[in-house]
């Protein structure tokens, strides 16, 4: 599957990296307590501090994910080094969504909001993962991810 990304969307994504995922712009301090991923031992606990925080584009109703959501990264959350992301929905519900370095793996999910029985899938989009969880889309940053 190919995802095309529109001019909307790109501007969301070029929008959320100038200000919070360069390392090298005036607001990266504002929005991010570490721009490098934390190195990893075998004795290292998991994280639970928020890394950075960013503007992705997102979707909660299917289509082009043209809206833009607030991201909170934590990376080494896990304790086999697995990066959380939280996205602030628009509907006021919160999705995490879980990486192994640059790769999506999953999202959590409930009965309760009939989460529980859609398909996540993702496909790469330049430097950014394209991930879909049922009616949801994410355009997710590996800047944002890896914290450089």
């Amino acid at each position: 599957m190919t995802t095309t990304r529109t001019g909307a969307v790109a501007a969301l994504l070029l929008t959320a990296v100038l200000s919070g995922c360069d390392s090298t712009s005036d607001d990266a301090a504002a929005t991010s307590s570490a721009v490098q991923a934390p190195s990893v031992s075998a004795s290292a606990a998991p994280s639970t501090e928020v890394d950075a925080t960013m503007q992705i584009a997102c979707s909660v109703t299917g289509g082009e994910p043209t809206s833009s959501c607030t991201a909170r990264v934590t990376r080494n959350w896990g304790e086999d080094g697995t990066t959380l992301v939280e996205v602030s929905k628009p509907d006021g519900y919160t999705r995490a969504l879980f990486f192994r370095g640059t790769t999506p793996y999953g999202a959590d999910s409930a009965e309760s909001d009939g989460s529980a029985g859609f398909d996540f899938t993702v496909t790469r989009d330049g430097d950014a993962s394209a991930i879909e969880f049922g009616p949801e889309r994410y355009i997710v940053p590996d800047a944002f991810v890896l914290g450089n």
